[in-house]
């Protein structure tokens, strides 16, 4: 006799197997889970899966055929999700999306829902007869638009990898692929759970900070994600309560919420791979700030203040400002104005790449680091520079009080005078910063990536126990 299959984890690492550039707070999140939760796991009981283009396959990490294959489809989704193209499918989704929106709050969820236990059985339907044309029609060239229109199908059991009873979780950029669209399939016809991410509701919040096609997906995959969940694990708790706002005014899925803290150590590495930049970088002080450079990061502050410092005839005295991080998109003109500005020249220094021995070397050598952002759902580097006793200057922007509590200096991200003050003060006070930095290495608490594993562990339970 047969013995029963064994319930299997699957982690979703669709974002990070497509990533080739350096490693941003998502793809980092999510290779680092995929290591530490393997450990957990005994063997055979936890994979790795992606999407690739129709549905999710287990993913091999070894080079092969079938691997660059996968990979080059997600990437050529990727290419496509972000064209500005809707296809009838979300349009009607908007649609209905927006009736319950503009209804009565009493009638909110019940409408939301009716739609959604209407749509399965009427896109089955369509599908049906979608594949009858195909067949009649399978000797003629597509249309663009009809691959378009087909680009996303439903997983049916031929193709899924999924048993019921899995355990299937993505902590990766979700919105930028079409299945997310599945996870109610999934979770209905496949019956496993799933276990989903909010980093932020950026997007929602503060459209102006994201592009445009992102800005216009998120309310409706904020909802199909609600819908398509046993439990959404929130990176902050600032993230939580926005995500129960958002869903209370919409009408959306009342899913269980839990908030897990990401970890903060920094990879260390082999400092034998210093590049000759990042070793002239940290022989004279240097001000260090680790993120992306785009709108929202705010990096135009630190740019006013020391401006505004170097006409107060403050210029021999400003330590190197290093920005670390890959320019974004919105950032053009400020990049300009720091280039072309006489006032500042030679003081602002930007890194796009950086090994990881380089990025400790970083941190481990800086005077103190800054962290400005306008809204965060976490902030990882300021946990990582307080991680490595290191003080922080950051703005009070979403969520970034949870990490720093009452150990970090806290300016206002529209005042630039506010920056170049504190700033000064800290660079002329030696004996002000040897008393932070004490405070800092006897009372902050650093989380690793291990514990954070193991609190999705602990969640992965907790919805098997239900």
């Amino acid at each position: 006799m047969l013995s029963e299959r064994r319930q299997k984890i699957w982690i979703n690492v669709t974002t990070s197997a497509a990533w080739n550039r350096p490693a941003v707070g998502i793809v980092r999140v999510e290779a680092e889970l995929k290591r530490h939760l393997k450990k957990l796991y005994p063997q055979g009981s936890f994979g790795e899966c992606l999407w690739n283009g129709n549905s999710f396959v287990e993913y091999d990490q070894k080079p092969s055929l079938s691997t660059s294959d996968h990979v080059d489809k997600i990437k050529d989704e990727n290419k496509f999700f972000s064209s500005t193209v809707t296809s009838k499918r979300d349009a009607l989704l908007s649609i209905a999306h927006g009736i319950v929106y503009l209804s009565p709050k009493w009638s909110k969820y019940y409408l939301f829902h009716l739609m959604r236990n209407l749509y399965f059985p009427l896109f089955k339907i369509f599908s049906f007869f979608r594949n009858i044309k195909k067949r009649i029609w399978s000797f003629e060239k597509k249309s663009l638009e009809a691959c378009k229109e087909n680009k996303v199908e439903l997983v049916t059991e031929s193709k899924s990898i999924f048993h019921e009873g899995d355990i299937f979780i993505s902590f990766g950029a979700d919105w930028n692929y079409e299945y997310y669209k599945n996870f109610f399939y999934l979770r209905k016809e496949q019956k496993i759970k799933i276990i989903t991410c909010c980093y932020d509701l950026i997007p929602i919040l503060y459209p102006q900070y994201c592009l445009e096609n992102i800005a216009k997906i998120f309310p409706s995959y904020f909802l199909d994600v609600a819908d398509g969940s046993d439990l959404i694990l929130c990176i902050s708790q600032q993230s939580e309560n926005d995500l129960k706002v958002f869903l209370d005014k919409t009408g959306g899925c009342k899913v269980p919420t839990g908030v897990i803290k990401l970890g903060d150590t920094v990879t260390k590495a082999d400092k034998l791979d210093i590049s000759e930049t990042i070793q002239n970088i940290v022989s004279k002080p240097f001000i260090l700030y680790v993120s992306t450079i785009e709108r929202r990061k705010n990096h135009e502050v630190l740019y006013r203040a020391y401006h505004m410092l170097c006409q107060n005839g403050d210029y021999e005295k400003l330590p190197k400002l290093v920005f670390v991080g890959m320019p974004g998109w919105g950032v053009n003109d400020l990049l300009n104005d720091i280039d072309l500005d006489p006032c500042i020249q030679g003081l602002i220094i930007q890194l796009n790449s950086v090994s990881d021995a380089e990025l400790l070397t970083l941190y481990e050598n800086a005077v103190f680091c800054v962290y400005p952002s306008f809204y965060e759902g976490w902030g990882l580097p300021v946990g990582e520079a307080l991680s490595l006793g290191k003080i922080v200057v950051c703005s009070n922007g979403g969520s970034l009080p949870e990490v720093g509590k009452d150990l970090v200096l806290y300016a206002d991200p529209w005042r630039p005078d506010q920056w170049a003050e504190t700033i000064m003060n800290l660079i002329s006070n030696e004996n002000y910063r040897i008393k932070l930095t004490k405070r800092i290495k006897d009372e902050y608490k650093t989380k690793s990536w291990s514990e954070t594993a193991t609190s999705v562990y602990n969640a992965i339970n907790s919805i098997n126990s239900q």
